[in-house]
């Protein structure tokens, strides 16, 4: 095959995705066609056969599936090499994205929202941090809030469309054994559901809140009254308030709760749930993680993939 890599499609990144569609759609074709030995026509006279010709042609047949499997994945991996020259064109192809610091002030714990991307995107993921964060963090939120920003670009015809606010316009608490008090997700989750409603009012179409640890517990508060299109918790020990999960559907969100393997938040998620709310996960749809433990999450490539499919509109992994 060629195309990926000789320049004569590398540079259209549409016609790359076309291509890759049409070959994983193929590739299902072959892998649900019906087995012979069980529905294809004739299978029950060819049980019947017996002898050393009847040996020969199930010899055959079952070369054929073998053969079929292995086209299905050739061009399932075909698939997979398009869709990633896909991305390395328009990325390649796209300037960086623009950055704005919107509010940074000292005392009284601190504020500090970044945006990378233009105002009035169409596309908003709104990342909220937990525990411990601060101003001191500029440079980690900032990088998290690009690394999103790739991956939702990457599946976006126009990246000017997409933006990602860092958004650590609350003050969480400095510790976790400080996790335990309420009172700065309830102030926050008022201050969150401002800023997505500002963010509509500004030419959102589709808005993601992102929470890890407690600002999950912020997102997820916050949500009802928002008016978010998505509600993503990462490593959170709980959906908000009590009885959350089923305030966030009733206002039309999508609740999405992500814990990967080793994250020690679950031994405490769902415990407390007068404090927190339930917890999600095991209830909610959830995205698939490659890496461990609690602070990991948005540096996780498979998640992050994953997160802008949902981001941009793709239904959530199971």
């Amino acid at each position: 095959m060629t195309g990926a890599g000789d320049g004569r499609l590398g540079a259209d990144a549409a016609a790359l995705d076309d291509l890759a569609t049409e070959l994983r759609a193929a590739a299902a074709r072959l892998s649900s066609a019906p087995s012979w030995r069980s529905t294809a026509p004739g299978a029950s006279a060819l049980r019947s056969w017996h002898g050393p010709d009847a040996d020969s042609a199930v010899a055959l047949l079952d070369d054929a599936a073998a053969q079929r499997r292995r086209a299905a994945a050739a061009l399932d991996g075909c698939a997979s090499a398009l869709t990633r020259a896909a991305v390395g064109q328009r990325r390649a192809s796209r300037p960086g994205p623009a950055v704005a610091v919107r509010v940074d002030l000292a005392g009284a714990g601190g504020r500090l929202v970044q945006r990378v991307g233009v105002a009035g995107a169409s596309v908003v993921v709104v990342l909220v941090p937990g525990v411990g964060t601060d101003r001191g963090d500029r440079a980690r939120l900032l990088g998290d809030a690009e690394r999103v920003w790739a991956a939702v670009a990457d599946r976006v015809d126009d990246p000017s469309s997409v933006a990602v606010v860092s958004w650590l316009g609350y003050d969480p608490p400095d510790v976790v054994a400080q996790g335990v008090e309420v009172a700065p997700a309830g102030h926050g989750a008022a201050l969150l559901a401002d800023e997505v409603r500002s963010l509509r009012r500004g030419g959102a179409a589709r808005i993601t809140l992102v929470g890890h640890s407690y600002g999950g517990i912020v997102a997820g508060r916050a949500a009802p009254g928002g008016g978010a299109d998505v509600v993503v918790q990462l490593g959170s020990p709980g959906v908000g308030v009590p009885g959350g999960t089923g305030a966030i559907r009733a206002a039309g969100a999508v609740l999405v709760a992500v814990r990967a393997p080793g994250d020690p938040i679950g031994m405490v998620a769902g415990r407390v749930p007068g404090l927190y709310g339930e917890d999600p996960v095991g209830t909610v749809p959830t995205l698939p993680t490659s890496r461990t433990g609690h602070g990991s999450y948005l540096s996780d490539p498979v998640l992050l993939a994953a997160l802008a499919e949902l981001a941009v509109g793709s239904p959530a992994g199971g």
